[in-house]
Formats: structure tokens, sequence, C-alpha cells
């Protein structure tokens, strides 16, 4: 591989195709056919022919992926990035480490926002002050009687041993009250950090959105609730914010974000199978060489 003299950080490649596949939640034939078909990403090569993506690549398919959640066809939203790009503006930039608009997505390489939260006395917590100590895996849920986030906190708590064994530390962050959350949260995941968000201000601060319909009531919705209830989970009690969607995020010890992902719809949450790979990898690759 040849680099350039100056190249960013963000721009050398070091996932392979499954890496990214992991990392962004996109089927590898399939980026292969947005790389055919559209230009995008633009991933080197090997010394052996294989893909190696960037970060920015991983922030380029997320990003295309947000927009094919809101409803964009792969085709238009692939077109709007290259425009944007031809401007000179492009929403996976670098430019995004320095600047990022309040609400936009939160990608790997950029610097996590650090939120005020609340502990299980009701006292303020600093997210940063978690991070300065460990790698820290946050996990923003919807509310606790969500049945899908019962769902996640189940496999999360799966989890938890490989992931403190790599040091990393889960906190579990849901909307609403401490007196409903606490049980939930001590009965699926007792192992995790559980803090609490009074509104909805962290979920937005780190580029959730309300869920659209679709998002929250369409056939994949439906589809998981019997995923949902299979697994031994029920609906509880709903608090907070009911519309609000969920995503998962690994930052590192400097508070950067290594790992992000967004639910495209309200049953939709990391595969356990290969989340903890897929994190750990992710603040591996973030390591100096």
């Amino acid at each position: 591989m040849d680099f350039q003299h100056g190249q960013s950080s963000g721009r050398l490649p070091h996932y392979n195709v499954k890496a990214v596949a992991n990392l962004v939640g996109i089927a590898p034939v399939t980026l292969r056919a947005w790389e055919r078909r559209y230009g995008l990403p633009t991933p080197l090569r090997g010394s052996q022919g294989y893909r190696l993506y960037s970060d920015h690549d991983v922030r380029t398919l997320l990003w295309l992926k947000a927009r094919t959640a809101e409803g964009m066809s792969i085709s238009r939203a692939a077109e709007q990035l290259l425009h944007m790009r031809s401007t000179g503006a492009d929403p996976a930039g670098d430019a995004a480490l320095v600047e990022r608009r309040e609400g936009a997505l939160l990608l790997a390489g950029m610097p996590a926002p650090g939120l005020t939260l609340h502990d299980a006395h009701g006292e303020p917590v600093e997210l940063a002050s978690m991070w300065g100590t460990s790698n820290i895996v946050i996990s923003l849920m919807r509310h606790f009687g969500c049945i899908f986030c019962r769902e996640w906190l189940h496999k999360l708590e799966t989890c938890v041993p490989a992931l403190r064994a790599a040091n990393i530390l889960p906190i579990v962050v849901g909307l609403g009250d401490t007196d409903h959350a606490l049980p939930v949260a001590s009965q699926l995941a007792p192992s995790a950090l559980c803090l609490m968000s009074q509104g909805a201000n962290a979920h937005f601060t780190y580029g959730l959105k309300r869920g659209s319909l679709l998002q929250l009531a369409g056939p994949a919705v439906i589809s998981s609730v019997v995923r949902a209830a299979r697994s031994g989970q029920m609906q509880g009690e709903t608090t907070g914010d009911i519309s609000m969607l969920s995503g998962v995020f690994a930052i590192d010890m400097a508070g950067m974000v290594r790992y992000s992902f967004y639910g495209s719809h309200a049953g939709d949450h990391p595969s356990p199978d290969t989340f903890v790979a897929t994190v750990r990898s992710a603040f591996q690759a973030a390591q100096p060489a």
C-alpha cells in the first residue's frame, strides 16, 4: 500500500471487510455492491488485493445507512453525498472531528459529548469521569419498559465478562425515573452500570432521534416483538419518550468515539454474537502502531 505523506489518521486503512461489516451492520455483499454501483466508499487495497477501510470509510457508510433508515434510497443518498463533497462539504469528513451539528450522527473518530447523568440515588454523574479511567460502552435505551430494551439488556449481560476482561466498562442509560428503571436493570443486566437521563437531551446529543411511524410500528418492529417475546421478554410500564430510538457507542479513554450503532427501528440492536469482538477490534484499531 502507498500512503501519502501527511495523510490524516482518519484516512488510514486498517479495517478489513468483515470488521467493517460488523462495525456498521451492513453485509459484505452490500458493501461491495455500493462500491461498485455508487463509488462509495473508496477502500484501498492491501498487498494481496484485499479491501482495507479507514475510519472515514466507516463514517461514510454510517451516514449512508442513516439516510436509508430515514427512507431515502441508497442511490439518492449516494448522489447527495457526492454532491456535498463536490462543494467541499463532507458530513463524514475529518472536519467533523472539530465541528458537529447538534443532533448529527456521532461517528467513529469524533469526540464524545460529555453528559451529566444521574445514578441510582439521583446524584449527578459526569460521563467523562467514566471514560477517564476505562474504555466504555454506553447503551442509550428508549425506556426500561420497552420489550426491545429489556431484550438488549439481557443479551448485554452475557457480553459483560468479556467486555470487562478487555477493560471495557458497560454503561446503560435509560429514560425515566430510578424507581422504575433500577429494578429492571438489576434483574436483566446487574453487571452493567445503570444511569438515568432525565429527559431525552442525552439521546439527542448523541444523534439519536424520535422514530417515524414505520420505525416504531412497521413490519420489522412487529417481527422484532415476536423475537423478543420468544426470548422470554415482556413489555413493561412505559416511562420517558416512547418514540425515541436507541443507540450503542464505544468511547475510549481519550474520549473519542470508536464505534457507534444507531437502531434503524425500535427493535434494532447490535448482534450479541459479534458485539464484543467488534468493539474490541474498534478499540485496538485506534491504538498507535
